[in-house]
């Protein structure tokens, strides 16, 4: 029998199954002048609330065959070799810590996964970020992903290295732990070095903070947005946000550097997925 799909996204509320319709339209051409303007596109209560307490109760459970990801990290890509003289946000680290559980370790058989993978659902992602084709990352690491942060932990300020980042907040803290960001703070024309050392030297006066909770699916355009994820506060529960990639060949595998960039592997991981019960 067919996975019933609306039992675990609002498909009311989100017509995923159903993008050619006149409701399915409006849900992308509303994505995509939300992500035009500020870079983000937040759905609201995109997973309903039992199985979102399912999905919270999967990630908990692999949480800790997570590596625990603690260090500077710098705001800005791969292989930069500039010159750059001392206080430029180039030669600036910042603070991150958080336990990265990779796609190895996500059971195949849980609802994280089923979604992840839904077909109708890498429809939606792609229409929305205005790709005429995508697919489902093949990374056997980090295709699909969960950022696990307890207290204390954060995310610091960064670029990413590409558009389109796709997460969902499956379980949010009780303290801190919040998404801060300067949408398209730098362009292909101008990085505009002046404004991102003044977000990094006032974020608390610069950086917009969308509300983003547990169940919310959201669409991101990071490589031109400076953002963080702010320390967690005192918590009863950590937060777990899922990491989707995607892209535009059927064969995408992230390439050895970055993956040695973000995350120092055990050397017994392998390239298949686990059923964890």
């Amino acid at each position: 029998m067919p996975f019933d799909f609306s039992a675990l996204v609002d498909c009311d509320r989100y017509p995923i199954g159903a993008l050619d319709s006149a409701e399915g339209r409006a849900l992308i051409a509303g994505c995509r002048a939300s992500l035009a303007r500020t870079a983000i596109c937040v759905l609201p209560g995109f997973i309903r609330q039992a199985a979102l307490a399912r999905m919270a109760e999967e990630a908990e459970s692999v949480a800790p065959l997570g590596h625990y990801l603690s260090g500077p990290r710098c705001s800005y890509e791969l292989d930069e070799t500039g010159d750059w003289p001392p206080g430029h946000p180039r030669r600036l680290s910042h603070d991150s810590s958080y336990r990265q559980v990779l796609s190895c370790h996500i059971r195949n058989d849980g609802l994280l996964r089923k979604l992840f993978l839904w077909p109708d659902l890498t429809d939606f992602v792609g229409r929305a970020l205005g790709h005429e084709v995508l697919y489902t990352s093949a990374c056997p690491f980090l295709a699909l992903t969960l950022h696990v942060a307890g207290e204390g932990d954060r995310n610091g300020w960064h670029f990413d290295p590409n558009d389109g980042v796709v997460t969902l907040m499956l379980q949010k803290p009780d303290a801190g732990g919040v998404f801060e960001y300067a949408p398209y703070i730098r362009s292909d024309e101008a990085e505009n070095y002046d404004g991102v050392s003044a977000l990094f030297a006032d974020p608390a006066g610069l950086a917009q903070r969308p509300a983003i909770s547990a169940g919310d699916f959201v669409l991101f355009n990071g490589s031109r947005s400076m953002h963080r994820v702010s320390a967690v506060g005192p918590t009863k529960q950590r937060r777990i946000m899922a990491v989707f990639s995607y892209d535009q060949r059927p064969d995408m595998i992230f390439s050895q550097a970055y993956i040695d960039h973000v995350q120092s592997f055990p050397q017994d991981i392998t390239a298949k997925g686990t059923d964890a019960s």
